[in-house]
């Protein structure tokens, strides 16, 4: 428990440090997320919802977001993920009538809190021969499509978006043995942003 604790401490230590006021959100304490996130897999929970953050106006997005896998799909217990995920618009291009399209690219870092996983040896295993496996990084690229809403008043805009990634010990599996072949190594997401 202690760890999911430091892992919320350092999100939100960076959000302090670099959060700005953006032109969708300018009346706006430091403190509110500037959206809501729901996302359909990618690597981070088969459903994974949290808050998110616009950073440098238009050029960093940092979410905070739980991910759960259910038994029925994990083919064991539950599992639960925590994620800090930086999202990079590669440009914005404006296609009119308040909508604009973008190539994103991001990377993301996991804590898996289920039974399964460790973040210090368990003494039953040799020492040296496994590493913990609680923490894993994510990369992706996709792209977003973005409508901002005139005169709105509860919700700003929304942005729809998919992504093709991939998990640090997948790809490191796909280098390094035959066991994996590209389409086991990647997977895609799909998501949904809403702007406060």
């Amino acid at each position: 428990m202690k760890h999911i604790f430091s892992f919320l401490f350092v999100f939100c230590l960076i959000n302090t440090s670099f959060a700005q006021k953006t032109p969708l959100n300018n009346d706006k304490s430091w403190y509110v997320p500037d959206y809501t996130t729901v996302q359909l897999a990618g690597n981070i929970g088969f459903l994974s919802t949290g808050i998110g953050y616009e950073i440098f106006d238009d050029v960093w997005y940092a979410e905070l977001l739980y991910g759960f896998v259910p038994p029925s799909i994990s083919d064991a217990d539950a599992i639960h993920l925590i994620t800090i995920k930086n999202t990079f618009p590669i440009f914005t291009k404006d296609l009119g009538n308040n909508y604009s399209i973008s190539p994103i690219a991001g990377l993301g870092f996991t804590y898996d809190v289920g039974p399964n996983t460790f973040t210090t040896l368990p003494s039953r295993f040799p020492a040296g021969y496994y590493v913990p496996n609680a923490f894993h990084f994510t990369v992706f690229v996709g792209g977003k499509l973005h409508k901002e809403f005139a005169n709105a008043t509860t919700f700003k805009g929304v942005d729809l978006y998919f992504e093709l990634g991939t998990v640090d010990s997948y790809l490191w599996t796909l280098i390094t043995t035959n066991e994996f072949t590209l389409s086991d190594a990647f997977s895609t997401a799909i998501g949904v942003n809403l702007y406060f």
